[in-house]
């Protein structure tokens, strides 16, 4: 960056308030902001003090929303000040170290965003299949997409006119990126093959990792259970009200489905974000199988002690697990 002599207008005064200053310039353009913040690394407003939880917008379809979802969002939102130990696995993301060998621990705009991001997601699970969507009566699923989970988490990209569709903020992706790359959730993308040959996209498959869950220390294994089966219920009760009151759609849908089956084809692809295909088959990343041993750690620490809190948790676990680059050297002399 370079430092030339300019005018700038200080919004906050008004565009007559005019006073010499030193612009910055970011390569050969004049950078538009004042600057005060440069080279804190924090350009957005962002006060580390004061974490923007209020963007959440809790859905409206909760009359009271359930006890272990509410468990499972202050277990996430509880990260913020202790990611290390709650969530060593998506902290430490990059398995850097500083220069006293402590583990560093990602910026905490970025850990906003994903807590954000977890709080949407947790509200759109069903329990029962930890699919992100909505079940429905004839047997069908509603998948929620991003920009549906962008808007409940306050994480729109901002728009230059009410025409424009709304679209999940570049902070929304970076965030959503690091929690599936940290294994909170699988995406698989999907497209329907239309009768002419060409392609739709319809809203991924997004599916809830429960040893991320579990991990959070908020609940152990056995009150997952109950709760999911509990939603099980609850969908299996829909479905039979469904029936009872369109007995001849209901059997219509059971019969399409079968005969999809049949034909082998139901005319809708699915792959799996951000992992290759090779022969067929899906091959997961090194940093991805790193991060699932990290979880499945956890998740089994937190079942055979549950007397532990998530910080003790954490802590054995960083213990137990060098960074990623030792992790991957020593599997390769393996």
């Amino acid at each position: 960056m370079d430092l030339a002599s300019a005018t700038y207008a200080d919004p906050a005064q008004g565009e007559d308030s005019q006073r010499d200053t030193t612009a910055i310039m970011w390569g050969r353009t004049p950078y538009p902001y004042p600057g005060q913040n440069l080279g804190t690394g924090n350009r957005c407003g962002h006060n580390p003090d004061s974490p923007e939880f209020h963007l959440f917008s809790e859905p409206k379809w909760f009359a009271d929303m359930p006890s272990p979802i509410r468990k499972l969002m202050d277990a996430a939102q509880a990260y913020y000040d202790a990611p290390l130990e709650t969530l060593p696995s998506l902290a430490n993301l990059n398995g850097r170290r500083n220069k006293t060998g402590v583990p560093r621990k990602n910026r905490s705009e970025a850990r906003v965003a994903e807590i954000l991001i977890t709080h949407a997601v947790f509200s759109c699970t069903e329990f029962s299949s930890l699919r992100v969507g909505t079940p429905k009566g004839d047997g069908g699923f509603i998948p929620r997409s991003c920009v549906e989970l962008a808007r409940i988490a306050g994480l729109l990209k901002k728009k230059k006119s009410d025409e424009e569709e709304d679209e999940p903020s570049p902070r929304f992706w970076r965030g959503f990126r690091r929690l599936r790359i940290a294994g909170a959730f699988d995406v698989h993308l999907q497209y329907e093959q239309m009768a002419d040959g060409s392609k739709r996209g319809r809203p991924a498959i997004k599916r809830v990792n429960p040893n991320f869950l579990i991990a959070l220390g908020a609940i152990s294994y056995q009150a997952l259970e109950r709760f999911r089966t509990h939603c099980s219920n609850q969908v299996k009760k829909l479905r039979r009200e469904y029936r009872a009151r369109f007995p001849v759609a209901s059997d219509a849908n059971t019969a399409r489905k079968q005969l999809r089956r049949e034909q082998g084809d139901s005319g809708v692809r699915t792959f799996t974000m951000g992992h290759r295909k090779q022969q067929e088959h899906f091959k997961k990343t090194a940093r991805d199988v790193y991060q699932q041993e990290i979880l499945s750690f956890q998740a089994e620490l937190a079942k055979r002690h549950p007397e532990l809190t998530p910080r003790d948790i954490g802590l054995r676990a960083m213990k137990e697990f060098p960074v990623f680059n030792e992790w991957e050297r020593v599997r390769q002399n393996e």
